[in-house]
């Protein structure tokens, strides 16, 4: 069902699907996509859509091409060069980001993070946490993850062209997060001499990490939700106050010995 899969190959996944009628039969079946059949813009541009490429690509260019004195010239770069360039770097999205960077959310898919392909994807190179994490409205989820299009968007929240933005909560991305960690450091540990006595100790501390980090979480989600309906009293907002700074502490503590844990297995491998 994949009409792009990277499992054919970076061309086909790149190009080539598009260069012959691989699915010719479903080229018109729209069933998927009800919502932007209703969407007045959308179909506009469905139905006009050679006009709209050639009037941005050849006439606008022309037009500025034009008024510089070098119509040709301008045609060439704004117009042919760009539109090469934009299309190949789209491309790379369904290619590249499917074969060259880390897996460090889900193996379950080929989609790759990458850092070097986001700067020119405007933030699509992390890929893997957009194939596990769909919904979610961003692809960056770190401040330092270059993702211009997650900014555009909650930018354009604030005067309300954007709206109902959906996040993943944060205690399933951890928890897939350190799933990987743990499954990769499972395969390393499994070349050691010593193999069964680590991994016995790899999988107590990640499940003693796992319970801390769902006992973390229920608090958290408990104090919100009192907060909101504004049922805290004095007392038990000091003594849940107090649990969730002791549970947020045991959790940092139980996040270091783990990750000291899987690098010295790392390591050993």
């Amino acid at each position: 069902k994949d009409p792009y899969s990277a499992k054919k190959g970076f061309w086909f996944s790149h190009m080539g699907w598009m260069l012959r009628e691989y699915q010719a039969e479903s080229y018109g079946d729209y069933r998927n996509c009800k919502d932007l059949l209703k969407d007045k813009v959308v179909m506009w541009q469905h139905n006009h859509y050679l006009a709209i490429v050639l009037a941005a690509n050849f006439g606008i260019t022309a037009l500025l091409g034009w008024i510089n004195g070098d119509v040709l010239s301008m045609i060439l770069i704004a117009g042919v060069f760009r539109l090469v360039m934009v299309h190949h770097v789209t491309f790379f999205i369904n290619s590249l980001a499917h074969i060259w960077g880390s897996r460090p959310y889900t193996d379950t898919n080929t989609a790759r993070d990458n850092g070097v392909i986001a700067l020119f994807t405007f933030g699509e190179g992390y890929h893997n946490y957009h194939h596990i994490f769909e919904y979610d409205y961003r692809n960056g989820i770190k401040w330092y993850q270059y993702d211009p299009t997650k900014w555009l968007i909650k930018g354009l929240s604030y005067v309300g062209l954007t709206k109902n933005l959906r996040t993943c909560p944060e205690e399933r991305i951890e928890k897939a997060r350190l799933a990987m960690q743990l499954k990769y450091a499972s395969q390393k540990v499994s070349k050691l001499p010593n193999a069964e006595e680590v991994m016995q100790t790899l999988q107590h501390e990640y499940d003693v990490l796992m319970q801390k980090m769902t006992d973390y979480y229920t608090t958290k989600k408990r104090i919100m939700a009192l907060r909101k309906k504004h049922l805290l009293k004095s007392m038990e907002r000091l003594e849940l106050d107090f649990k969730y700074k002791e549970l947020k502490q045991s959790l940092l503590l139980q996040k270091e010995k783990w990750l000291k844990l899987s690098q010295m297995e790392f390591a050993f491998s």
